[in-house]
């Protein structure tokens, strides 16, 4: 890491990232155990996506919730190429993998990064129903285990609330459009 870390500040914590095998499963322990939902479902695949360097295809499922002000993202990958999380998941079975920290300017972020010495593990860019998330995940695994990763929502070019309220809606109204 760069000499000038203390610059390289992380915008508050949004997301707790977990990749699980079975989403429907965890989302049901989540909510009998700890009350945590109602949960955003996804599944599809990332528009374009560069897992270290090497572009890649995959599908996958997410689920998100909200517990107080932070976001809790399950993630499952169905098929497809070998991605961070099917690595993850591989080499430490369940568990978090990432901390979201939603940004309206990613490529500032890329930047002051990559100026840090901080690499691009993965880059994509997921579309659906006018909503876009771009997201990047950094190699901060060195500094205490974790992934961190930088999330942009945009609605339609606009920024994009990213909580779960707004994602349920959207997630009901992709129900109703795909039947």
């Amino acid at each position: 890491m760069g000499k000038g870390m203390n610059r390289f500040k992380a915008p508050r914590l949004g997301q707790i990232g977990i990749v699980v095998e079975d989403l429907d499963r965890t989302k049901e322990q989540f909510e009998s155990a700890f009350g945590i939902g109602p949960w955003a479902v996804f599944e599809g695949e990332p528009a374009k996506c560069v897992d270290r360097g090497k572009e890649v295809s995959f599908r996958g499922k997410m689920g998100m919730a909200q517990s107080g002000p932070v976001q809790i993202e399950l993630i499952q990958i169905l098929e497809g190429d070998q991605t961070i999380h099917t690595e993850f998941l591989k080499e430490h079975g369940e568990g978090i993998h990432h901390l979201g920290f939603i940004v309206r300017d990613i490529e500032s972020r890329i930047k002051a990064a990559k100026d840090e010495g901080i690499e691009i593990l993965q880059h994509g860019l997921l579309k659906q129903m006018g909503m876009t998330i771009e997201y990047v995940y950094l190699d901060t695994r060195s500094l205490g285990g974790v992934v961190f990763e930088f999330i942009k929502p945009s609605f339609f070019g606009l920024p994009f609330p990213f909580r779960s309220p707004f994602l349920n809606v959207g997630e009901k109204v992709a129900r109703i459009l795909s039947r």
